[in-house]
């Protein structure tokens, strides 16, 4: 590795930690759920947070180093890695514009999900910037159906900024991570709108 490369990683191990953080603290994320990643730019390599540590905890030399065909390759305080490491990599293989992912578990975005349909887009920015969140189906957390799933709406929908994931949360992309944490806080925005803007529709009809 380089001495370039190495800063680099140093960069982004603290980028990684300060967005977990703003993330849990946003109320994007609760308990030691969730989890988020980066790709350092040339390399098959990706950081992510570890498991069985709340974002708000995540500090920098916690990330784990993988390589994308999953191999540990520096773990500095013998942390497991995130148990949805593999759908991460999946998503990092299939879109290689993508460079970090925000798994995150938000409450209007996640009791949306459980519809199994698209986020509603009430607003023109939403409509601008996300242009669609389709929904996927759901799986245990962690599991190879799971990973197949993600894999399987990436391949669907080519060049989408976010995903519903059925009773699961949200899967939020970016070219960065600071991106990647926008894109998930503009889709828990977009699903408060929309839920309040079902109640004003209902009332207006007359509505209990």
């Amino acid at each position: 590795m380089t001495i370039h490369e190495g800063d680099t990683a140093v960069r982004l191990r603290n980028e990684l930690s300060d967005f977990s953080k703003r993330a849990f603290h946003r109320d994007l994320v609760s308990g030691t759920g969730g989890n988020m990643s980066v790709r350092i730019p040339g390399t098959d390599t990706v950081l992510i947070t570890p498991s069985g540590v709340s974002l708000a905890d995540v500090d920098p030399e916690v990330n784990l180093l993988v390589r994308l065909d999953g191999a540990i390759l520096e773990n500095p305080r013998n942390m497991i890695p995130s148990k949805e490491t593999s759908f991460h990599l999946a998503v990092y293989l299939l879109r290689p514009d993508a460079g970090a992912i925000a798994h995150v578990h938000p409450p209007c975005s996640t009791a949306y999900s459980a519809l199994r349909k698209p986020l509603p887009l009430p607003t023109t920015s939403a409509r601008v910037i996300l242009k669609e969140v389709p929904a996927i189906e759901v799986a245990p957390p962690g599991s190879g159906e799971l990973r197949d799933i993600v894999k399987a709406g990436i391949a669907r929908y080519p060049g989408v900024k976010a995903l519903l994931m059925a009773e699961h949360g949200i899967l939020a992309l970016g070219p960065d991570i600071q991106t990647a944490y926008y894109v998930a806080d503009l889709v828990e925005s977009t699903a408060k709108i929309a839920f309040y803007q079902s109640g004003f529709m209902k009332t207006d009809k007359g509505e209990s």
